[in-house]
């Protein structure tokens, strides 16, 4: 098979307009994705202390979001086509604006939970979703692994100071400035949807990036209902599409466990907790090259390789946790595991659409991938403290975990295996 590789230009000697693409979908992912979800924790006190809360009566306003972010996927997913994609960007994205502000000014808990509703259709319309389908249309089938990677390592590149910034405005203007701040981060990517937000290279007049020629021509002149792939209504009722949505499930059900029960593990294995937050920081940091790095071998080694290691890894990762208490080495092996684990959620999750079905109707199953990943998040944390309550320690629940995480293993093997590719037929 020809080797294609990414390219700065089109043929025309441009620019390739994909590469806008990624640049919104990082910006996206950084001001609406972890805008919403990954800042929580820099509002938690400010807002606590002035409104006089608890800690939990505040986080509840996360599970409303959640689960208006569930049913606005369910809605949504059969009209992230071209026709009301962009628009319904634009649509979410007003509400990220509006409901950010609502929260600075917000003096009572039950307006934090008010407010939380739009912000759920900010977050489930204006990130992952729409952006990860219009990723997938401009970058083909040899090239979307490390194009995923590219959109992932930006959301992080830009996120990690973002954190910083905001917290300093927290500090120097309180919490209804932070919230300022991050509505005027979505405010600016209005625009930026408005210019980039087109559906894929053929409204441009140019070949797709990651397609051979031969497919690439084919894909430009076709109507787009003959565009190879298995349609939606035929493909969610084949039992393989089920597997896969629950390894989505199974998957964040450990690893948002894992956001929130990592460094009150470390702590009660001994670290302090300036320690256990700096090596928490460190992981961070190393995700953005850990992720390029299975970007690229998904590309070069296939996408059943690197489902069945980056699984395992993060299965290294909860083993060592478990143990961690008992033998402080194993931290060196837990962040290896982490790092070269977590990417099988974002990077990995909504290529097994495309590898399973095909291009024709991709977007309404990422939307379900989506869906799945969102209820993971919900019980994750949850399922971690139940155990944690039962046991009064962190071992049986990191152990539950690697369990869970080698089921998942199983179910993206068969996922991912080459006899369930999707192959168009030849005329």
């Amino acid at each position: 098979m020809e080797k294609v590789k990414l390219k700065l230009r089109d043929e025309n000697g441009k620019i390739y307009f994909g590469w806008w693409i990624l640049v919104m979908s990082a910006l996206l992912g950084t001001f609406a994705y972890n805008g919403i979800v990954s800042t929580t924790g820099v509002f938690l006190l400010p807002v606590t202390t002035a409104l006089g809360i608890s800690a939990g009566a505040f986080s509840l306003y996360i599970s409303i979001l959640s689960v208006t972010n569930i049913i606005v996927l369910f809605i949504i997913s059969k009209f992230m086509v071209e026709k009301y994609i962009k628009k319904i960007m634009l649509v979410a994205a007003a509400l990220g604006v509006i409901s950010f502000i609502g929260f600075s000014f917000s003096t009572q808990i039950w307006q934090f939970y008010l407010w939380s509703v739009p912000m759920g259709f900010c977050f489930s319309a204006c990130t992952m979703t729409p952006c990860t389908i219009l990723v997938n249309n401009w970058f083909g089938p040899m090239v979307r692994g490390k194009a995923m990677s590219f959109y992932m390592c930006g959301m992080s590149l830009i996120g990690v100071p973002l954190i910083n910034i905001l917290n300093y405005v927290v500090m120097t203007g309180g919490y209804k400035g932070g919230y300022i701040f991050s509505a005027a981060g979505i405010l600016i990517c209005i625009p930026i949807i408005l210019k980039c937000a087109v559906w894929s290279p053929e409204k441009k007049g140019i070949k797709r990036m990651g397609d051979v020629d031969a497919e690439t021509e084919a894909m430009n002149t076709m109507n787009p209902d003959d565009i190879p792939g298995i349609p939606f209504k035929e493909g969610i009722k084949k039992p393989l599409t089920w597997v896969a949505l629950i390894s989505c499930t199974l998957l964040v059900i450990v690893s948002s466990g894992a956001l929130q029960h990592a460094i009150p593990t470390m702590i009660m294995a001994g670290w302090t907790s300036a320690a256990a937050t700096a090596i928490s920081s460190i992981i961070s940091i190393l995700l953005i090259f850990s992720g390029l790095v299975i970007g690229i071998a998904t590309d070069k080694m296939g996408l059943f390789a690197t489902s069945v290691i980056t699984v395992l890894m993060f299965a290294l990762a909860t083993f060592c946790y478990a143990f961690i208490g008992e033998a402080s080495w194993l931290l060196y092996p837990m962040i290896a595991g982490y790092i070269f684990g977590v990417p099988a959620v974002n990077i990995l999750s909504p290529l097994m659409m495309g590898h399973m079905f095909g291009d024709k109707e991709v977007g309404r199953f990422i939307a379900y991938v989506n869906i799945f990943i969102s209820l993971g998040g919900i019980f994750g944390g949850l399922v971690i403290s139940m155990l944690f309550d039962m046991t009064g320690g962190y071992k049986l629940p990191w152990l539950v975990c690697t369990a869970i995480l080698v089921v998942c293993c199983i179910l993206r093997a068969l996922c991912t295996r080459k006899s369930v590719k999707f192959v168009p037929e030849k005329n």
